[in-house]
């Protein structure tokens, strides 16, 4: 896996004008905008990537499965526009949107809404106001609440919708759209010390599940089955960089959580159902020194069933590592594969299997590099700056 240098970039191209400024990009991407795994594989096979600016959501589209030409970037303006989104997609394919916009009146001056991206490359949906989670209202002359955590949406197996808020000192709420189109109303799964946005993982058999994170922990909060209520599964006491968790599911319907342990700021994971009898170990997985949330898929390498793990390292590059699946103690080795980037990197398999990564760079276009898949490792072509 060998470094990636500005000489090596291939230009690429694009086939529509650019509709928003690069440096806006980079610049909110560099302010912590970037939602977790912002790469996703269309049911056409075509890869879209998401970021954000300061008018809205702007979005680059594969051409065609596997293709260096893309569209974009193609701006969605949203008027009250907060900087920053969650996204996550269904069994369908529709990439569901949350985010929160200013508007007067609402709690704290925020209301969450959504939008929905049914087909790749179409337009998103109308953003859609959901309701306000935190009706309470600040007594005069009390302090004012904090800001409410990311708003995000957990889509099921069922065809059933949840979006679920946070805000710290009040905790965490719900609410749900049935598969026939009925919104529910918002109900409470307490966490009052909450900090952050829930982070989200639906497994292959549309189970979901969330962890609510908070100062030396997180709830854990689960379904029975597809399409059934939330309940409380139990506690992980472990300390951990606020907004650096993410999830993956790693087994048939258990997922795996990663996050970063505040001593180093190095990788661990945690599986919440861990085979009855046994006490789950927090697993370190290095990665030192890096920032935010590590991108997470699974992929075959040299036969065997691995997770590949990308994090933005402490330079500002993007590094890599990868490891057999669930067998956390063989460890990892750490790659950097390209130059420093605005945000987070990103990752996903593209339409042919090859895992693909993407960043954002200092100027705010996309870059994307590519599995080799005549090499029987991991290794990576030539980075190409497609918008």
């Amino acid at each position: 896996m060998a470094r990636r240098g500005r000489a090596e970039v291939d230009r690429g191209a694009t086939s529509v004008a650019p509709a928003v400024l690069g440096s806006g990009i980079a610049a909110a991407a560099d302010g912590g905008s970037a939602a977790r795994n912002w790469l996703r594989l269309g049911r056409d096979g075509r890869l879209t990537a998401y970021a954000s600016c300061a008018e809205g959501l702007v979005r680059w589209t594969e051409s065609a499965p596997g293709s260096d030409l893309w569209q974009g970037p193609e701006l969605f303006p949203v008027e009250g526009w907060t900087g920053r989104f969650t996204l996550t997609q269904d069994s369908n394919g529709f990439v569901w949107f949350a985010a929160t916009r200013h508007r007067g009146g609402a709690s704290g001056g925020r209301e969450p809404i959504i939008a929905t991206q049914y087909q790749t490359g179409r337009p998103l949906g109308d953003w859609r106001a959901v309701g306000d989670p935190f009706p309470e209202r600040t007594q005069e002359g009390a302090e004012p609440l904090p800001p409410s955590g990311d708003p995000t949406v957990i889509p099921d197996g069922t065809g059933s919708l949840h979006i679920l808020a946070t805000r710290f000192g009040v905790g965490v709420r719900g609410r749900t759209r049935g598969a026939d189109g009925v919104w529910g109303s918002w109900g409470d799964y307490q966490g009052k010390w909450v900090r952050g946005a829930v982070v989200p993982l639906v497994t292959a058999r549309g189970r979901a599940e969330f962890l609510a994170p908070f100062k030396g922990g997180a709830s854990y909060w689960g379904q029975d089955a597809p399409g059934s209520g939330f309940r409380w599964l139990g506690r992980i006491e472990a300390d951990a960089v606020e907004g650096t968790y993410s999830s993956y599911e790693t087994g048939p319907g258990t997922g795996t959580y990663f996050w970063r342990h505040p001593a180093d700021g190095g990788v661990v994971a945690y599986r919440p159902q861990a085979p009855a009898g046994t006490v789950p170990a927090l697993m370190p997985l290095g990665g030192a020194g890096g920032a935010g949330p590590v991108a997470v898929t699974r992929t075959r390498i040299n036969g065997y069933d691995c997770t590949v793990l990308l994090q933005r390292g402490s330079d500002g590059c993007p590094e890599i590592a990868a490891y057999p699946t669930e067998g956390e103690q063989y460890g990892t080795w750490w790659a950097p594969v390209g130059d420093r980037c605005a945000g987070l990197p990103a990752i996903s398999l593209d339409a042919r299997g090859s895992v693909t990564i993407a960043m954002v760079d200092m100027d705010g276009g996309l870059l994307i590099a590519r599995q080799d898949l005549t090499d029987p490792g991991l290794a990576f072509g030539p980075w190409c700056r497609v918008g």
